[in-house]
């Protein structure tokens, strides 16, 4: 019964992705990064997608918003390899999307990507930092991460704010905003 219901879910799945428009190349090898039963073809068309560095990312950037946590899954991680600073937004929205390896990936992407991700995500926080307790989860595994003893002491606080789950969301974003007004975020160089 499994094996018809992914049947069913990778035929469902490619008809998703023939939606899209992409040639018939690109398909071919959409189909096989989805495609889990052969292991060695997917991890090589992963891999491949991957050579292709930054010219594949609008592809990648287009299937995370897919219905399929599978082809989710694979453009994230793929985005999360290239870790390129265009793909900043995408990965921030994907902070909130409901499979939790997918927001693990996601966050790991930021992370990858380093400093450059810091001011968008706070901004990301005042946007929706009220509203989303997965960004906010997001945003502390990121931060712990990339700050570091020569940020500010707010921004420094600001990272353990987050950690403190009764904290109350709502003065997330004031305290975020303030940050950003500082202007003492150090980017990347």
């Amino acid at each position: 019964m499994k094996n018809l219901r992914t049947i069913r879910s990778i035929a469902n799945e490619k008809k998703e992705l023939r939606k899209y428009g992409f040639s018939r190349s690109i398909l071919s090898r959409l189909y096989r990064l989805i495609d889990l039963k052969n292991y060695h073809d997917h991890v090589e068309a992963r891999k491949n997608f991957i050579k292709e560095g930054v010219k594949v990312l609008p592809l990648m950037h287009k299937l995370v918003k897919s219905d399929y946590k599978r082809t989710r899954k694979q453009a994230i991680k793929i985005i999360e390899r290239i870790a390129h600073k265009s793909s900043i937004p995408v990965a921030i929205r994907v902070l909130d999307d409901e499979e939790s390896d997918i927001r693990w990936i996601a966050a790991k992407a930021l992370i990858r990507i380093g400093r450059n991700s810091v001011k968008p995500l706070l901004e990301a926080l005042v946007k929706n930092g009220s509203e989303s307790y997965y960004l906010r989860l997001g945003a502390h595994h990121v931060l712990s991460e990339l700050v570091n003893e020569k940020d500010s002491k707010e921004l420094k606080e600001f990272v353990n704010i987050l950690s403190h789950r009764g904290e109350i969301p709502e003065i997330i974003p004031a305290r975020a905003l303030k940050i950003i007004n500082m202007g003492k975020i150090n980017q990347a160089v």
